[in-house]
């Protein structure tokens, strides 16, 4: 199977280097300095907490002809990305086009694009940084797990053979992976969760650390993804997966794991680091998932105030670059 990742940033990164590794037919779509770094060095490696970097190989491209046949194109970057890829995709005759991007905005435009046949969702249990062309990263296992998995599913929700293969394809490349029938709900689920964490770590300028010290803030935290659940519930959405019941606790027992979730390498890594480099991605999930709050006309005080913590930070960032 000949697999294209289509971005190179950490999760396309991470999800090239670790498929090529495993001996599938991988190819990576960069541009700029980064397609220079992967034409030159490979894709660079490093697992989180080990000082061992993987060099691994991989074929480069920096465009997508309409000939240009794949078995599996994995889409890999920000939301506020995707658009400006939509034409390109649209226009490529391969077989499956997989969307590993965050939305809570449902798939009409994607399915317009490629026609829901091809279509295919995704969406990583792994992060990290990258750095002078290495990525530091983590992949989802373990305790990870308890949280979030890497799962994939089929626009329709049927688990056919070709989602089968992709699911079997990550084990291989070590990557844990499940399916979901829903990927909708699912992803809707994960913006609800994300943006209530994510507008928690700007209160403290993206530092994990200092929000763990703050056992009220966490605990607000918790109460947006508890409003944030309520409002799927109110549209008849469900909450995927359903590992999450522990989200259904009372707040001061939940916040309590979270606040020391927080204090962790891990979460600096996985969660505060992508904040920082990742607002206009948060703000336009916030966006959608506001779109939701509104259909449901429930309140949600909670994520009204965590909400001001993104704009504020976003309107000193404008204040920042103004100044320079």
């Amino acid at each position: 199977m000949r697999i294209l990742v289509y971005g190179a940033g950490v999760i396309g990164s991470i999800f090239a280097g670790k498929l090529a590794a495993s001996r599938q037919d991988v190819t990576v779509l960069a541009r700029g300095k980064r397609f220079e770094e992967l034409r030159s060095n490979g894709i660079e490696l490093s697992a989180h907490g080990v000082h061992r970097n993987e060099i691994i190989p991989v074929n480069v491209i920096d465009h997508l002809e309409p000939d240009d046949l794949f078995d599996y194109i994995i889409v890999a970057m920000q939301r506020t990305q995707v658009d400006s890829v939509l034409p390109i995709l649209s226009q490529n005759c391969s077989r499956n086009i997989v969307f590993v991007v965050n939305t809570a905005a449902g798939y009409d435009q994607w399915v317009q694009a490629v026609g829901r046949e091809r279509l295919m969702l995704g969406f990583p249990s792994a992060g990290g940084e990258r750095a002078d062309g290495k990525v530091v990263y983590f992949v989802g296992k373990g305790i990870v797990r308890a949280f979030q998995t890497t799962t994939f599913g089929a626009y329709g929700g049927r688990k056919t053979e070709r989602v089968r293969w992709l699911i079997n394809a990550f084990r291989r490349a070590g990557i844990p992976s499940v399916f979901c029938s829903d990927m909708d709900a699912w992803q809707k689920t994960h913006v609800a969760m994300v943006t209530s964490i994510g507008n928690a770590l700007y209160q403290f300028d993206c530092d994990n650390y200092r929000l763990a010290r703050s056992y009220d803030s966490v605990k607000l935290m918790v109460h947006g993804i508890k409003e944030g659940f309520a409002v799927l519930k109110k549209l008849g959405i469900k909450t995927k997966p359903a590992k999450l019941w522990y989200m259904k606790l009372p707040a001061w027992m939940t916040a309590g794991v979270f606040k020391m979730v927080m204090g962790t390498k891990l979460a600096e890594t996985a969660l505060a680091k992508h904040c920082v480099v990742a607002k206009p991605e948060m703000l336009c999930l916030q966006t959608e998932f506001d779109s939701l709050i509104e259909q449901s006309q429930l309140q949600t005080p909670a994520i009204d105030r965590l909400r001001k913590n993104l704009l504020f930070s976003e309107n000193n960032s404008d204040i920042r670059e103004g100044i320079s």
